[in-house]
This record gives structure tokens, C-alpha cells and sequence, in this order.
């Protein structure tokens, strides 16, 4: 009987915790700022595919280089959500510093030429993201 109620229990707790977790997902998903849009979005991957492919990256390392990238980059992209309440100043000063991060985290998987490149492709993102929402370097 205490193993029945043990399951109840558990089955109850995780339907529960995993409605919570969704809704938590629906209602950042929510306050996301889109800066740019979904074509944008496109192109800038072809365009990140092919400074990769300059890399010459074996295929480990290109997952490696790829996983960083994305988790950089989906950490600034959350930077101006609606429900993060950062200042346009502190949202660039943040910026910066995730930028910093990313490099450091490029810079001990790549070579000096790799990085080089990584710095002028990603460069030209970030280029980008300052025109686009009118900020200064």
C-alpha cells in the first residue's frame, strides 16, 4: 500500500512540476524580445555556416564551437525581455561583458587563426545588434 501511495505521490509531484516548468517556459517565451526577424535570423546562419567552414574545424570541434556560440548567444539575446528590467545601459554594459565571455571561451578551443576569424565574423553580429537597436560603440 505504501508503494502505491509512493507512486500517487510521485506521478502527482512530477505532472505538477512539469505544468509548472511549461508554464514558466509559455511566459518567458512571452516576455522575449525578438531583435531580429525570423529571415534575418536565417541569414545570419548562413552567414555564421560559412565563417565557420573558414575555420576548418573538425567535426568535435565545430559542435564544441557551435554549443558555445549558442549559449552565448541565448544568454544576450534574453538581455532586453520585457520582464528583465535592465536600463539600455546596463543592457550594453552586460553586452560587453558577455561578448568578453564568449571569447575567452573561443579563444581556448580555436587557434590563433580560428579566433581571428571567429572575432571578425562575430564582430560583424555584433555590429548588427548595435545598429539595430541604435546604440553606440
Amino acid at each position: 500500500m505504501k508503494t502505491i501511495i509512493t507512486g500517487l505521490l510521485l506521478i502527482t509531484f512530477l505532472s505538477t512540476y512539469s505544468q509548472t516548468q511549461d508554464e514558466k517556459l509559455q511566459e518567458r517565451q512571452k516576455n522575449k524580445v525578438e531583435i531580429f526577424s525570423s529571415d534575418e535570423k536565417d541569414n545570419l546562419q548562413v552567414f555564421v555556416a560559412g565563417e565557420v567552414d573558414k575555420m576548418k574545424l573538425s567535426e568535435d570541434l565545430q559542435d564544441d564551437y557551435y554549443m558555445i556560440l549558442g549559449y552565448h548567444t541565448n544568454k544576450m539575446g534574453r538581455l532586453d525581455d520585457k520582464d528583465a528590467q535592465f536600463t539600455e545601459k546596463e543592457i550594453i554594459s552586460k553586452f560587453k561583458i558577455m561578448v568578453k565571455e564568449l571569447d575567452k571561451d573561443m579563444k581556448e578551443i580555436l587557434t590563433n587563426d580560428q579566433f581571428a576569424i571567429h572575432k571578425e565574423s562575430f564582430g560583424k553580429i555584433i555590429t548588427s545588434v548595435y545598429n539595430r537597436n541604435g546604440w553606440t560603440n
